[in-house]
C-alpha cells in the first residue's frame, strides 16, 4: 500500500480551531490599538499646534486666527474654505486630512483654544471614553491641556 503525503481530517480541523481562536482574540486588540493610534496622533498633533501658536504669540503679539474660527475635517472640508492654507501659513504647521480626526482653532484677544476630535465625535480617542482633547493657551503662555 503506498504512503500519501498529505493532512488527515483532524489535523485540518485542528489548525481551523487554532485560527479561529487567534482570529477571535486579534479583532478587539486591533481596535483598542487603532484607538491609541488615533489618540496618540490627537495629542501629538495638539502639542505642536499649542507650540505653534506660542511662536505666532511671540511674533504677532496676539493669537491665531484673531476673533475667528477656523475648522477642518477629516475630509478636507473647512471653514472658511481656505482654512487649511491660513493655517499652514500662519503657524508653520502641517495639518493632516483623511486621519479620521477634526480640527478647530479659534481665537480671541486674550487667549487660543486648539480642539482635536474624533470624525464627528463618532468613536473614543482615549480609554476614558473621551471623543476629543482640547488644549487652551493664554496671554502669558500658560498651556492647558484636557
Amino acid at each position: 500500500m503506498e504512503k500519501r503525503a498529505g493532512y488527515t481530517l483532524t489535523e485540518l480541523i485542528l489548525i481551523i480551531a487554532i485560527l479561529g481562536i487567534l482570529s477571535v482574540t486579534a479583532v478587539p486588540l486591533y481596535g483598542t490599538w487603532m484607538q491609541r493610534a488615533h489618540g496618540t496622533e490627537a495629542t501629538f498633533i495638539l502639542k505642536q499646534l499649542m507650540d505653534a501658536e506660542v511662536i505666532y504669540f511671540l511674533e504677532h503679539e496676539t493669537f491665531f486666527p484673531q476673533d475667528k474660527v477656523y475648522t477642518v475635517t477629516h475630509a478636507g472640508m473647512s471653514a472658511p474654505a481656505d482654512a487649511v492654507d491660513k493655517i499652514q501659513e500662519a503657524l508653520k504647521i502641517y495639518i493632516p486630512v483623511g486621519h479620521k480626526l477634526d480640527f478647530t482653532i479659534s481665537a480671541t484677544a486674550t487667549n487660543c483654544t486648539v480642539i482635536i476630535s474624533s470624525t464627528q465625535n463618532s468613536f473614543a480617542l482615549f480609554a476614558n471614553g473621551d471623543t476629543f482633547i482640547r488644549g487652551d493657551l493664554d496671554t502669558t503662555g500658560k498651556v492647558v491641556i484636557f
